[in-house]
């Protein structure tokens, strides 16, 4: 018996596109359009609830005067009890809230490479498509961009109302929060990494075919690229700022990320952390080295953005040259 394709553009009765949105992307969300909905009411209720939070930290931190208190030294010991108070529930509440951004790009992966990419080619309904002058790269094109446009849209949004509300506190009432520890849940870098994440993914369901073992594959390869590279990459995007100083320099300073101490030569060279022993002076560490003074590397609070853009730019190349390698495979595969 065979069997007659049914076009793309027909529907069923009560189920055609809306104006606008035709064809295969309609169908593309028209297959995932439970977790579509899943996903957009979770994106609501994070966004509802930063901007709640950004209020109430506003509020509580200027009701109890703990904002001037806290600027001026790190170790807030004035109104302790408040501020230990205001660690514990609000600020546990935005790390927490900042979780969703941290997994955001494995997430988006694994999805394209499991129930977008890879459960078509295993299933062969791929094939429905390609009978219908639908060419295997346009195909491919849509099912990747579909999650893209997604991502790019309500990622941004959550990525927006998460460093509006990061941003109503000082640092220094959430010392494990400072910007470089929680630089993938602020800016441009959350979006790019899940940008990066949906190549990956798309690789990984052309290669494996798989539903479920190629979102593992699309995990890992996802981990290496952005727990490995970019992390050991970031601080080297831009150039540090180097102190030299005759003292030797204390290593915590406000909203300041921390590289690299150690001493300066008399012939200029470099040593990092000298190992003088115990109960060495830094003048006797320094004699000890024929150090003439000290040095410090760090990133201030400036290079911020200049950080989050450059690695979104790295992040959006390294996308398109997974996403090439993907292009070429396809072509590749199904020539």
């Amino acid at each position: 018996m065979t069997a007659t394709a049914t076009p793309l553009a027909a529907a069923p009765a009560g189920a055609r596109p809306r104006a606008g949105l035709r064809g295969l992307p309609w169908l593309v969300l028209r297959q995932h359009r439970v977790t579509a909905w899943c996903a957009a009411s979770a994106l609501a209720a994070l966004v509802v609830g930063l901007v709640w939070l950004r209020f109430g930290m506003d509020d509580f931190i200027d009701s109890r005067a703990i904002r001037d208190a806290c600027i001026t030294s790190t170790e807030c010991p004035t109104a302790q009890a408040t501020v230990d108070y205001f660690r514990r529930t609000a600020g546990d509440l935005l790390h927490y809230l900042g979780y969703p951004l941290m997994l955001l790009p494995p997430i988006a992966g694994m999805f394209v490479a499991g129930p977008v990419v890879a459960r078509e080619l295993e299933s062969g309904t791929y094939k429905l498509a390609w009978t219908q002058s639908v060419s295997p790269l346009r195909w491919f094109a849509v099912k990747l961009s579909v999650p893209a446009v997604a991502v790019l849209a309500g990622g941004s949004l959550l990525s927006v109302a998460y460093t509006w509300a990061w941003q109503a506190v000082p640092e220094v009432l959430l010392p494990g929060q400072a910007w470089y520890h929680s630089f993938d849940t602020l800016g441009a870098a959350p979006v790019a990494h899940a940008l990066l994440g949906i190549a990956v993914g798309a690789l990984a369901g052309l290669l494996v075919k798989r539903a479920v073992p190629a979102m593992g594959a699309a995990l890992v390869g996802y981990l290496v690229l952005a727990g490995e590279l970019l992390d050991n990459l970031r601080a080297h995007l831009v150039g540090p700022v180097t102190q030299l100083s005759a003292a030797q320099p204390g290593l915590i300073r406000d909203r300041t990320w921390m590289l690299e101490r150690g001493i300066v030569t008399r012939t200029g060279e470099h040593i990092a952390e000298p190992n003088c022993g115990v109960d060495v002076s830094p003048e006797g560490c320094l004699a000890r080295h024929d150090g003439a003074g000290w040095y410090l590397e760090f990133h201030p609070y400036s290079h911020f953005w200049p950080l989050q853009w450059a690695e979104a730019g790295v992040s959006v190349v390294l996308a398109a040259v997974v996403t090439g390698g993907a292009v070429w495979l396809l072509r590749r595969m199904y020539r």
